[in-house]
This record gives structure tokens, C-alpha cells and sequence, in this order.
């Protein structure tokens, strides 16, 4: 028997505050409570698998916790990126590293104290929180020169022999009770973008959706689209995201479903897994899922939301919220996925949930060794890049294994 001196804390239950995933803030507390009695702390994935004899003992000897030290595997952009804010335009992307989350990254006592003794979230200029690894170290670097230090030892989905921590990139597995039968598809579109957007739709993905809406401002009853009652807005869309919503409340052919995903007409997703990582969670709990963004955490307000272009999913639960708390768009225009996140904090109290595995951007927006630690669920954009490519890369192999090889008939409207 090993006598490590390690303590597990889960930061939900330790920190039971919306804005403790962007960490930072908590950070201040965490010190206060644990630096006394601990050297390091490791910060890991709740897939991430961890030799914590094996780092304790021949990883961490190699450096001295006394010294402001920032641990990881470093990935980096290959180019400039819209998720990082296309920072070094003008330079090599390559130089600035960041922590890969799901292989662990740690600070040393020192850097803990430093950063705890110098936080003040009011100064934080960036109101939004996009993709945390990167902005935590960014912050470091900018406020007290302090680089990520590589460590082969900490890895990601492709393990070696000495590996400390490493993650199993295979997709959930938490049975079959939901079915494509079980999800609701629904695509926000306009008909300008009948002919080339929603074409990839028709021909990737949305073969595979047993139950698929086309929601524009005019109805074509070639595809068919149907017109939502919701002028096209040029940015925004809440008002077609709530006739999303309200259908589902209401329509009797809808109604019973579980799981409703709420997509961009030019969100590229797999739907098969899709309906595995749905069958990990209980649709009867208000659960608005996908890829997490923040506005205003880091300042000690704010809420979460989830980032439309890479899909929001709605539990049958989380849409009979939306109408036991009174939520409603207070315009068109106005941005649906930041105000579906303001309604689930501010009126529901529960805030959205996470998942690593849909993307905002396009695949080349993402390190290489980040996107081999997963089975991604969806990206987002055809710009530059070949969105039938995309999906037959990443998605086609898992869809084509679900057996359905002609299109199915969307469903009609009301």
C-alpha cells in the first residue's frame, strides 16, 4: 500500500458555482484551502485515466515545486484560428503552447500562490470564455511569463510505454434505450441557403435522421423546407430557435419525443453518435447539451451557454422548462444561443452541460492531438474547406453502420 500523499476533489461539488470550469476564479480558493499541505495540483478530464504512483514518483521528482511551474502536453494551432481569436496572424502559431486538458496539466505550489495572490477577475478585458485551455494560458504567459512546460509523460489518445495519464478515445457506450426514432433534428436555414447549404444536409447526415425539419422563412416543398412564421434576421435567430421550441411543446406528432437537436445549416454531425452520447444522459431532466462557451464568468457574472454551430440538444425536460419558466426571446434577432443559456441559468437554475465532443469550428480550427483524444460529434462551417470531405472523414464510417442508405422523408409541417 502506497503512501501518497494525494487528496481527489471533484470541482462541481467543491465549487458548486457556474463560472468554476474557466478556473481561474476558483483559483484564489484553491490555494487558500490546499496549498499548505500539497506541492502540485493536477487538473484532469473526468475520462482521463492517471498512474498517480508512477507520477508522483518518476514525473514530478523532475521539477521543484518552489518554482512557478506550469505542467503539460502542449498542443498548439497550426494556424491562426477564430476559436483563438486568430492570435500570431502575423506570427508562427506554432511558438505559443497549451495544455491538453484531457492528458491532465498541473501548477506547482508556487505558481498556484502567485496566481491566487494576484487574480482579480474585474480586469480581465475578454468577457467571453471560448476555449479555456487556451485562454489559461495565455493568461500566464501575458501576466507573469510563465510558458507550459512539455511533458511527454502526460498523454492523449496515443499512449506510450511510459505514459502517467493517458484517455480512452472510444465513444460512450451507455446502451441502445433511445433510437433515431427518439430525436427530434431540427435545422434552422433560410432559402437562400436552399441550394448549397442545406443540400450537404440532405446529402451527408440527414439521410440518417429518422425524424428531420427544415425550419426557414419560406416553405419549398421540393426539399421540403417549411416557413416557420420567423423572418430571416441576418444574425441572431432567437425567434426561429423559440418556433423550434414551441413545436416541440406542442405539435402532437412531437410532442412524445426525448431529445431534440437544434443545428446550423451548416453543422456537419454524426448522427449515430450522436444517439450514444444521448443514451448516457435521462431526457426527463432539463438538459441543454453541447459545446460550452461562457460570457462574463472570469468577472464573477455571467452564464454558460451552448455554442449553436456545433448543435444544441433539449431533453423533453429541458423544453417543458422553457415554458414552466416563462422564457421567451425578447427579439428575433437576438443571439439563441446565449439567451437559451441566460434562460437556464437565470430562470430554470440549471445551468448547460458540457460535452468535448461538438465543435464550433472546422476540423483544421483544432490541434491535431486534441482532436485524436475523441470520436468528435459535430463541427461547424463549410467556409474553406469541403463539408462532404469533412463528414466522410470523420462521420460517414459511424453513420453507414446504422444501415440506412436512402433519404428519409423529412417531416412535414403543422
Amino acid at each position: 500500500k502506497e503512501n501518497l500523499n494525494a487528496q481527489v476533489l471533484l470541482l462541481h461539488q467543491e465549487w458548486p458555482v457556474e463560472a468554476a470550469w474557466t478556473i481561474l476564479p476558483i483559483l484564489p480558493d484553491l490555494a487558500r484551502k490546499y496549498s499548505s499541505n500539497f506541492e502540485w495540483v493536477l487538473f484532469i478530464e473526468e475520462n482521463t485515466i492517471v498512474d498517480l504512483k508512477s507520477l508522483m514518483k518518476n514525473v514530478l521528482p523532475k521539477y521543484n515545486s518552489e518554482e512557478r511551474l506550469f505542467l503539460g502536453r502542449c498542443l498548439h494551432d497550426s494556424s491562426p484560428t477564430i476559436i483563438h481569436h486568430y492570435a500570431f496572424f502575423d506570427g508562427n502559431t506554432e511558438l505559443f503552447k497549451y495544455p491538453d486538458f484531457d492528458a491532465g496539466w498541473l501548477l506547482s505550489k508556487s505558481l498556484l500562490n502567485t496566481v491566487a495572490d494576484n487574480w482579480d477577475g474585474e480586469s480581465q478585458k475578454m468577457d467571453f470564455q471560448i476555449d479555456i485551455k487556451y485562454e489559461i494560458a495565455m493568461y500566464l504567459d501575458k501576466t507573469f511569463d510563465i510558458k507550459l512546460t512539455c511533458v511527454k509523460e502526460l498523454c492523449g489518445g496515443n499512449n506510450k510505454d511510459d505514459c502517467v495519464t493517458k484517455v480512452d478515445p472510444a465513444s460512450p457506450q451507455c446502451g441502445n434505450k433511445f433510437t433515431v426514432d427518439d430525436v427530434l433534428f431540427s435545422v434552422k436555414t433560410t432559402e437562400k441557403f436552399h441550394r448549397n447549404r442545406l443540400q450537404v444536409v440532405l446529402n451527408t447526415w440527414g439521410q440518417h435522421a429518422k425524424r428531420i425539419i427544415y425550419y426557414s422563412n419560406v416553405t419549398d416543398h421540393s426539399i421540403p423546407t417549411i416557413d416557420c412564421g420567423v423572418p430571416n434576421t441576418p444574425s441572431g435567430h432567437c425567434g426561429k430557435m423559440e418556433a423550434i421550441i414551441k413545436d416541440a411543446y406542442q405539435r402532437s406528432d412531437l410532442k412524445h419525443l426525448p431529445w431534440v437537436v437544434i443545428a446550423d445549416d451548416d453543422s456537419i454531425l454524426s448522427v449515430n453518435r450522436m444517439l450514444k452520447l444521448l443514451n448516457c444522459y435521462n431526457p426527463t431532466q432539463p438538459i441543454v447539451l453541447g459545446e460550452r462557451y461562457g460570457f462574463g464568468l472570469n468577472k464573477g457574472y455571467g452564464y454558460g451557454y451552448i455554442t449553436g454551430g456545433g448543435s444544441m440538444v433539449m431533453s423533453r425536460g429541458a423544453i417543458n422548462a422553457w415554458f414552466k419558466h416563462d422564457c421567451a426571446c425578447p427579439s428575433i434577432d437576438t443571439p439563441d444561443d446565449m439567451y437559451l443559456g441566460q434562460c437556464f441559468s437565470f430562470n430554470v437554475g440549471v445551468p448547460v452541460l458540457h460535452s468535448p465532443l461538438f465543435h464550433q469550428a472546422r476540423p483544421v480550427d483544432y490541434a491535431k492531438a486534441f482532436l485524436a483524444n475523441q470520436k468528435p460529434i459535430s463541427f461547424h462551417k463549410h467556409w474553406e474547406i469541403d463539408p462532404y470531405k469533412v463528414y466522410n472523414d470523420w462521420f460517414a464510417f459511424d453513420d453507414n453502420k446504422m444501415g440506412q442508405t436512402t433519404t428519409p422523408a423529412p417531416e412535414a409541417g403543422p
